[in-house]
């Protein structure tokens, strides 16, 4: 298995994280970070180098259980993500979720989206990461756009955060998709 870690300013992991879960909370959100790929023998870094919050009228549909982008959004992130020739970093939080785990549509999801992702900025890895207010879960599509793998870590200057795993360990097992 591929070591695989995600470097994130301080600044910018707290403002997702406060972005993800406001005072308020009224929906799931989604956020973005773009990121150069670094390998490294058996390693493989994410460096983050841009971001992008996904602004109230860019959901088609948008709930406490269930969000959808609007159709533009997907071409609108690859296009961001070639060119900054950077690999996709996609986040987005499950607010009232514990633990958190990724949900068969944000499964089905990926199942459809990152192998277009792939086919369009040239074999670059894409990597998924779901927020509950306590933990996290993330997967990484390193070699093949259609076998996750488990994210390593986040690494936040010298704080490391680790996912809790669960969706490879229960979901890919219980639920039998194809691309587990």
């Amino acid at each position: 298995m591929i070591r695989s870690t995600i470097l994130i300013p301080k600044k910018i992991y707290h403002s997702i994280h406060k972005y993800l879960f406001p005072k308020k909370i009224r929906s799931e959100q989604v956020a973005f970070i773009f990121t150069t790929v670094y390998r490294i023998e058996k390693s493989i870094q994410f460096e983050f180098k841009d971001w992008y919050l996904v602004q109230p009228n860019e959901y088609e549909y948008q709930s406490l259980g269930y969000v959808e982008l609007k159709d533009e959004m997907r071409p609108k992130i690859i296009k961001m993500a070639f060119d900054l020739d950077a690999a996709i970093v996609e986040i987005h939080s499950h607010p009232y979720s514990r633990p958190a785990m990724f949900s068969p549509s944000d499964i089905e999801g990926f199942n459809e989206f990152v192998p277009h992702v792939w086919w369009r900025l040239r074999k670059k890895p894409y990597v998924a990461i779901v927020f509950s207010k306590f933990d996290f879960d993330a997967l990484v599509w390193i070699d093949d756009p259609k076998i996750p793998q488990q994210l390593t870590e986040i690494l936040v200057e010298k704080q490391r955060f680790y996912p809790n795993c669960l969706t490879l360990i229960n979901r890919g097992k219980k639920y039998g998709y194809r691309s587990f």
